[in-house]
């Protein structure tokens, strides 16, 4: 039976751009197919970025008479300057032949840690096991929403659509980068041609595909006449992603090439320099892209954005001193507030030096946050970008990493102090940072919900915070959901344009 890609979402996040590309050095897991488990398909990909093979992906779905077993996989290799960078990330799911979902695996594989979620589906709760680093997280969960399908309840809707001649294709599934909140993926059919592959030409209907996980962002697949795909592409930033059939051994050999570089190449230089950024707090700048899809740019914390008459550019202010209020929704998400296996705050380690660092400092609640922000600005001894996107847990016993590792350490102890926190995504001003001089480069920090506003506060500098920073995105961290908002920051990675129009304190021109 064929599955319908609906809209892969590759795993490529920078850190000082991406939030999920992380070193990693590891074998693939091997699947083994025992009697019990016939297999129906397995189909092998050769994954490009920006124009270069960076890796391969590869799908198999297997029967047992009773259940169907889906398993993807996608490894890829890219560069941050001059560090190489290896991930991998795998997904699995069981399902019974009338639709009904019985377990869903999500795994991510990278340099000192992998970090694999779990959801087991009951009749009226889910249960999610999640290991890290040798320790696990156990919740009960409420089951999604009614109204969603399987991977193979997709693939029968999908063909049963098409045998009716349908052109446009809309349905709710489960991506385990979600976690149990559905998304709405719609495809529209744009025409008919001919694939090439293996000497021969294969009969594929276009399609374009949205999905409610990426707003803003459009995927074209090529889909043959039995069901499956052939090739998809994804136009962002920082170049167009593609995923194209292959052969198991071209799919394999992808990736000997020097990988692409995504971090040094997509630093934004703004028309002028910034003197003093670490004492700028008030500034105001134009953001403009340059194929003119400007993506919802937030409003939260010490930002502020007004959009132009045509909408193709914004102006942010940026105001330390006066952060925005949370909504009220923000204000009552339990995710800020408890654990999850990144933001892991009910590890011993990780509250026991938040008790450290909140030691004499009274019950001030911006107070306590500084102290937390300032020990972690410390106790990271080894600023560095060979080390992958870590759990606080594991940050916190090695003390190295880069600004996700910051940031996400930042964001439990606040949790385990009481504080709710979320990690922010954007770009940060940097006098000098890989070589290069008076940039923007991508970047991750901490707000935390203090009276009833957005409080940012960056472990990354020795200040609290400067204005020098654009919030693109944010994410509370849940299970399933560790990288929020991704869809700005990929249409803006490698496609932004930065005028600054006016300095605040700081400014010594």
């Amino acid at each position: 039976m064929p599955r319908i890609a609906a809209l892969r979402r590759l795993p490529v996040h920078l850190t000082a751009l991406l939030l999920l590309v992380m070193p990693f050095s590891a074998a693939a897991d091997e699947k083994t197919q025992t009697a019990d488990w016939k297999q129906l398909y397995e189909h092998w990909y050769v994954l490009e970025i920006a124009g270069a093979e960076a890796g391969w992906m590869r799908e198999t779905a297997s029967d047992d008479g009773k259940q169907y077993r889906l398993e993807s996989e996608v490894h890829f290799k890219i560069s941050r300057g001059a560090f190489p960078v290896e991930a991998a990330m795998s997904t699995t799911s069981l399902e019974t032949h009338g639709g009904k979902l019985s377990e869903l695996r999500y795994r991510q594989d990278m340099a000192q840690m992998s970090l694999d979620s779990q959801w087991t589906f009951h009749d009226d709760h889910v249960m999610l096991v999640s290991r890290q680093g040798g320790r696990v997280l156990e919740k009960k969960l409420d089951p999604p929403q009614d109204g969603w399908l399987s991977p193979m309840a997709v693939s029968r809707f999908w063909r049963e659509r098409r045998e009716a001649g349908a052109e446009e294709i809309t349905f709710r599934t489960l991506d385990p980068e979600q976690g149990l909140e559905p998304v709405t993926v719609r495809q529209v059919l744009q025409g008919e041609e001919e694939y090439e592959f293996g000497g021969r030409k294969i009969p594929v209907t276009v399609w374009k595909t949205t999905s409610s996980a990426l707003p803003g962002i459009e995927s074209i697949s090529r889909i043959s006449a039995d069901g499956y795909q052939v090739y998809e592409e994804v136009a962002v930033g920082l170049g167009v992603i593609v995923t194209r059939i292959a052969t198991r051994e071209q799919a394999l050999a992808a990736g000997g090439a020097p990988p692409p570089e995504l971090m040094v190449s997509t630093f934004v230089r703004p028309d002028r320099p910034i003197p003093n950024p670490d004492k700028v707090h008030v500034m105001k700048l134009r953001l403009k892209t340059r194929d003119g899809r400007l993506p919802d740019i937030p409003a939260a914390g010490a930002q502020r954005v007004e959009l132009d008459e045509n909408g193709k550019s914004a102006i942010l202010t940026i105001d330390i001193d006066d952060p925005l209020p949370a909504s009220q929704e923000e204000g009552a998400d339990p995710k800020l507030r408890e654990p999850s296996s990144m933001a892991d705050s009910s590890d011993p380690m990780v509250k026991k030096l938040a008790r450290r660092a909140v030691r004499g400092t009274g019950e001030d609640p911006i107070a306590r946050a500084e102290a937390i922000r300032a020990f972690v600005y410390d106790h990271i001894s080894s600023k560095s970008l060979d080390t992958a996107f870590a759990t606080a847990s594991e940050t916190a016993r090695m003390k190295t990493g880069d600004c996700s590792e910051h940031g996400v350490l930042l964001c439990a102890m606040l949790r385990a102090e009481g504080i709710p926190a979320r990690v922010a995504s954007g770009l940060l001003y940097v006098d000098e940072f890989a070589g290069e001089e008076g940039v923007f480069g991508w970047h991750m920090w901490t707000q935390a919900l203090i009276d009833g506003k957005w409080v940012d506060l960056d472990a990354t500098l020795p200040v609290r915070y400067h204005a020098g920073h654009v919030l693109t995105g944010t994410s509370s961290l849940a299970d399933g959901a560790a990288g929020g908002d991704l869809s700005a920051l990929m249409l803006l990675v490698g496609n932004l344009d930065i005028e600054i129009i006016d300095l605040g304190s700081g400014d010594t021109d």
